[in-house]
């Protein structure tokens, strides 16, 4: 009876329509890490560990930039798109988006004129002007992504917000290098760059497959927007601070070599996520659209916590039992960083088992409510990691990388439970 039971449970998930989107947007994710494995494997072994580990700093900036300059909008949009009952998009969201992209522009011009004036004092300064002239772009590609997301396009989403950029980044360096011959490091940063702008090209051609312009020509953009979107705005800072500050202080604290073996180190570890990420892309327009009901709203929170953290559990053990191989495809010097490896995963899997909770808070209007503890939960962790970095090297990192992972979607999970009277955990 229980396994008949367990069967019907299982026949009803594949059923669901989130779950099957869940799934399209695994398969892209699942590109999405191949690609990032083998980019990182040919730039080692064609280059060096140290030129990786460059590259990562670079990456790190970018991405710090990337989601400072767009101001929380592209989450937001979420929220706002997964509300229109048909594809016409009023004025005042193109304002926003000029405003953002131009902000993020002059930024970035700014940063870059900063690097050419100072450009002695900094290793690579080009290499790093194209990670920060880049960004505004990437900026735009952003918001056309949260439009789509909104009106649960997932994989169109996912390509644009993941996996496109790595995906084009080793095509263009393969055709680059084994094409054209390009024997430079630079072309690691140039593919980079010719990837941004290619995904630009492609958000823009399926944001205008999916939406039409209002005929209505008010540009005003509501009070409530920037009322909410404040909010959202300072907690995707405090997210990038968390994701990519860490190995951007690391850059600034370790050798390039010790950058890399930690970053391999956390694209390994981020197997346990990658059913969790869909799930919350999948799930961000479903909580927003039932966000008062709460009976609803509770049975889709269940569904999505008891798949993703019984895929985290099995990609948890298989890290366990193979991780020292994974490693070693990176090569032989990497094997040593298994302890790191281990310690961010099981930071991972302790995260999972608290569901959603910050996808809930998002978009079910309680971001407000996290913004102070999540901002205390991430720079003291932050603080402690680039602390224990000092005396331990890439593990300190690893270590107050998953106390922060694990912290955060703990506090969360409880905000949820007393704002909503849900349970976002597995049990």
């Amino acid at each position: 009876m229980l396994t008949k039971k367990r069967i019907n449970a299982i026949i009803d998930l594949l059923k669901d329509k989130n779950q099957r989107k869940s799934f399209y947007y695994v398969l892209i994710r699942g590109v999405s890490v191949i690609s990032n494995y083998f980019f990182s494997i040919l730039i080692i072994t064609l280059f060096s560990k140290e030129d990786y580990g460059f590259f990562v700093f670079g990456l790190s900036l970018f991405m710090m930039l990337s989601v400072l300059t767009k101001f929380g909008v592209d989450v937001h949009f979420v929220k706002v798109f997964s509300k229109f009952k048909d594809r016409e998009v009023p004025n005042w969201v193109e304002t926003v988006e000029l405003k953002v992209f131009s902000l993020s522009f002059i930024i970035a011009i700014t940063i870059s004129t900063f690097l050419y004036l100072f450009r002695d004092n900094f290793d690579s300064w080009l290499a790093l002007v194209l990670f920060v002239i880049s960004a505004p772009f990437y900026v735009a590609i952003l918001m056309n992504s949260g439009k789509l997301r909104g009106v649960s396009k997932i994989s169109r989403f996912a390509f644009l917000n993941i996996a496109g950029r790595i995906l084009l980044s080793l095509c263009f360096f393969v055709i680059l290098f084994y094409g054209f011959s390009f024997r430079s490091y630079f072309i690691i940063y140039l593919s980079h760059l010719l990837s941004v702008f290619f995904l630009l090209i492609l958000s823009i051609y399926w944001k205008k497959q999916v939406f039409v312009q209002s005929k209505n020509k008010s540009k005003l953009v509501p009070a409530s927007f920037f009322k909410y979107n404040r909010a959202l705005m300072i907690k995707s800072y405090i997210t990038v601070l968390f994701l990519w500050g860490d190995r951007f202080f690391l850059s600034l604290i370790c050798s390039p070599a010790e950058v890399a073996e930690y970053d391999v180190s956390l694209k390994i570890a981020m197997l346990l996520m990658i059913v969790i990420e869909a799930l919350k892309s999948t799930y961000a327009s479903i909580f927003a659209k039932n966000t008062e009901i709460h009976k609803v709203l509770n049975i889709q929170i269940r569904k999505s916590t008891r798949l993703g953290f019984l895929f985290s559990s099995l990609m948890f053990i298989l890290i366990v039992l193979f991780g020292s191989n994974l490693l070693f495809l990176f090569g032989p010097d990497f094997v040593d960083s298994y302890t790191t490896l281990l310690i961010i995963s099981l930071g991972y899997l302790i995260a999972s088992f608290f569901g959603q909770a910050d996808n809930v808070l998002e978009m079910c209007g309680l971001a407000p409510h996290f913004v102070k503890p999540y901002f205390i939960i991430i720079t003291t962790s932050l603080a402690a990691g680039v602390l224990l970095s000092l005396f331990f090297g890439a593990i300190g990192m690893a270590i107050g990388f998953a106390a922060g992972n694990v912290s955060f979607q703990l506090v969360a999970s409880q905000i949820v439970k007393y704002k909503l009277g849900i349970k976002t955990s597995f049990l």
